[in-house]
């Protein structure tokens, strides 16, 4: 139902009883819907309002452009598309002119001719006008450098100013992009990669391979240059190692005397000298100086036998001596002993006693 101005309604077959026209078609917002009767005879395209012909809602009543008028029984009938032309016919070319008439209203055609459209001219373009290709390599150069130094000041710079846990991260995915490429790479043929490294070749301009000259060049000075920044780096940092005098050994002679296992025992030890026991000599409080006695030398490091271990007073001021004659030599010293057993009381009683430059291992008899 379609509300009038007058604010009755009616059905649209009254509507079209009283005023012979459809009533006009409205959305369901309630616009209004329109259409274009004006159509090319030719190809049956909308025109403008003025242009080609004029067909009525119903599609039958073809009114001229100039003028509407009944039609005629000499008038065509209309036709909005002749099915007998193919689809791929050519349309009017640029220039040429176009008649545009009304069937039966006996004008002539409107001939409108077309712009020509000329091409523009592209600088550079002409013979006279090429680019020096020496000029666009040394460009081509000077981008590739400028390149590599904005990426490496870019990426100091975000080392410098990111949070480690986000440079790691990016880190890392720059290694995991790295290794997809370098799959995807894997994956595809050796020819296929050298075609297209030929026709990249063949297709580069001389700013191309200047620039790609440059980014080498630029990136090989450049791992030079932080090599040796890194290794006067490390020189700067080492610092010369102290070095001391060797120990000064004496040579003391030993008159103990047993039949007993544990002498043969320290006799065995490596460097010793029969009758005769390796000492350090060991500055006292009142700057006197005694002999600490051991029973072997292997290098720097001076070796005593203990056949048993043993946490007696006397054993106890034993490892202190040796202990401090070994921290003023700036010596380590060894405990060898026959067992493991002996070994663990061995360990037990140097962290009693706190002493740490003394080394147990099991040598056996």
């Amino acid at each position: 139902m379609i509300k009038t101005s007058g604010g009755k309604q009616s059905s649209a077959f009254s509507w079209w009883l009283r005023t012979g026209k459809l009533p006009p078609a409205l959305s369901p917002d309630g616009l209004e819907l329109k259409f274009n009767p004006w159509h090319d005879p030719e190809d049956g395209r909308f025109t403008f309002a003025g242009a080609g012909r004029h067909y009525g809602a119903s599609g039958t009543g073809a009114v001229s452009s100039e003028k509407r008028r009944a039609p005629t029984s000499s008038d065509p009938a209309p036709v909005l598309w002749d099915r007998s032309k193919s689809r791929n016919s050519a349309l009017p070319k640029a220039g040429t002119l176009r008649a545009e008439t009304a069937a039966g209203d006996g004008q002539r055609p409107v001939n409108r001719a077309l712009p020509e459209v000329k091409p523009k001219p592209v600088e550079g373009s002409r013979p006279g006008n090429q680019p020096n290709p020496v000029t666009e390599f040394v460009g081509g150069v000077g981008e590739g450098l400028y390149d590599v130094g904005t990426g490496t000041v870019a990426g100091v710079r975000a080392a410098l100013t990111t949070n480690p846990v986000t440079t790691v991260r990016n880190a890392g995915r720059g290694i995991a992009g790295m290794i997809d490429a370098a799959i995807v790479a894997e994956d595809t043929p050796a020819r296929i990669q050298a075609s297209r490294a030929a026709s990249a070749g063949a297709n580069a301009s001389a700013r191309d391979i200047g620039r790609v000259t440059g980014t080498v060049a630029g990136s090989v000075a450049l791992s030079a240059a932080l090599s040796k920044a890194a290794a006067l780096r490390r020189l700067r940092m080492a610092r010369p190692r102290t070095t001391f005098d060797p120990p000064q050994i004496g040579w003391v002679t030993d008159t103990t005397k047993s039949q007993k296992p544990w002498k043969a025992y320290n006799d065995a030890a490596t460097g010793a000298q029969p009758g005769r026991a390796p000492t350090l000599m060991r500055t006292m409080a009142d700057g006197s100086k005694r002999p600490v006695k051991f029973d072997g030398i292997q290098g720097d490091y001076v070796i005593d036998r203990k056949w048993k271990v043993v946490d007696a007073p006397r054993a106890r001021a034993q490892l202190l001596r040796q202990s401090k004659v070994l921290a003023e030599h700036r010596l380590i010293g060894t405990w060898e002993v026959p067992t493991p057993a002996q070994k663990a009381k061995a360990l037990k009683l140097f962290k009693k006693m706190k002493v740490t430059n003394i080394h147990v291992k099991v040598v056996k008899p």
